[in-house]
């Protein structure tokens, strides 16, 4: 038998961060609202991702520079909103050269979909300069600086001596992004008590404008919404298809990262992040995360949001670019205390660079 449908406004479908806001606006301005997930508020990509809210400074090189306006101002936002639970987080980047990098920086500005590598001082200087720029509305934090090569190795002694200097700035870090999800659907339902929001219901299908979910301990939930809003991240294909719109939007990538049991590298890093390039030209970070070091992250072609894992050669990897930025320590699998991986919802593209 059939449930009997609720009318209402917008139907989200996907309570990860983006939904979640998404309900917390709508909610704000009177509208019923419901959010639905599959699984548990925040537990999908919100729950496994680098713990940094930044403001894409990578994306400077390939010309997003709307994107990191957004994004540093959100930053700011949530920083000045939100102090509980997002923090400032200073950052390093180690450089290996001076002039490095600016030719590819210039081709990626005009349509290459390559990814640039080896970034110089000269060509972090101009990005720094630029993320203080767009990150200039409602600023919390410092602007950047950059050491000397005498002053990097002072500050942080295992440091490789291969270095020329290295840049500092400042962005942010979320120790508990699911708590920043449940908080937002909270607030959310303070200021619409009709709209609601339930998880670990399953989408079965749409027909004739209701849309219906099976729910755990059986039966069903239905609604009729004027708007249905997929939020779904790197499962909006799927469910594009079970609503009757089959589509091909989402090409996602893999993230991995590890936590390390590593006293002498957390007293190195003395509270700060390190930003800093692998061999491979892949962009890397390790910082403080809750008395272990967080180590991340990989960036691979993934389809399957339901089996993603952080695989033996990732770690490999991990443990490789940390020996080589940092040969005053010692690092081995023995370190590792947890190692998780989740799927960054990017649109489908054919170039090389996947984030």
């Amino acid at each position: 038998m059939t449930a009997t449908s609720r009318d209402v406004d917008v139907l989200i479908i996907g309570a990860g961060i983006n939904g979640a806001g998404l309900f917390r606006d709508l909610c704000e301005q009177g509208l019923k609202v419901a959010i639905v997930d599959k699984a548990d508020f925040g537990s999908g990509t919100s729950a496994a991702p680098s713990r940094l809210i930044h403001g894409g400074i990578k994306y400077l090189e390939t010309g997003e520079l709307s994107l990191v306006a957004q994004s540093t101002l959100e930053r700011n936002l949530l920083l000045r909103n939100a102090p509980h639970a997002v923090r400032p987080l200073p950052t390093v980047i180690p450089i290996f050269s001076w002039l490095t990098g600016i030719g590819a920086a210039l081709r990626t500005l005009f349509g290459s979909t390559t990814a640039p590598r080896g970034r110089g001082a000269l060509l972090i200087k101009i990005g720094l300069a630029m993320y203080d720029f767009y990150g200039a509305r409602h600023r919390v934090m410092p602007r950047h600086t950059l050491w000397s090569k005498a002053r990097a190795l002072t500050e942080i002694p295992p440091l490789t001596p291969r270095i020329v200097a290295a840049g500092t700035y400042y962005d942010a870090t979320v120790r508990h992004p699911e708590r920043l999800v449940l908080e937002l659907l909270q607030d959310g339902i303070r200021a619409s008590p009709q709209s609601e929001a339930f998880n670990y219901a399953h989408l079965l299908d749409s027909d004739g404008g209701v849309v219906r979910f099976a729910l755990p301990e059986g039966g069903e939930r239905c609604f009729r919404p004027r708007i249905v809003v997929n939020a779904a991240g790197p499962w909006i294909d799927r469910v594009n298809a079970a609503l009757g719109a089959p589509s091909r939007l989402v090409g996602g990538t893999k993230g991995s990262h590890i936590l390390l049991d590593h006293p002498d590298l957390l007293r190195a890093l003395k509270g700060r992040m390190i930003y800093f390039e692998a061999n491979d030209g892949r962009i890397c970070l390790v910082f403080d995360y809750l008395g272990r070091a967080l180590v991340g992250s990989t960036d691979i072609r993934a389809a399957d949001p339901e089996t993603v894992r952080c695989e033996d050669d990732e770690i490999d990897y991990f443990l490789a670019s940390l020996r080589a930025l940092l040969p005053g320590l010692s690092f081995g699998r023995e370190q590792i205390v947890y190692a998780y991986s989740g799927i960054r919802p990017l649109p489908t593209s054919d170039g090389t660079a996947p984030g």
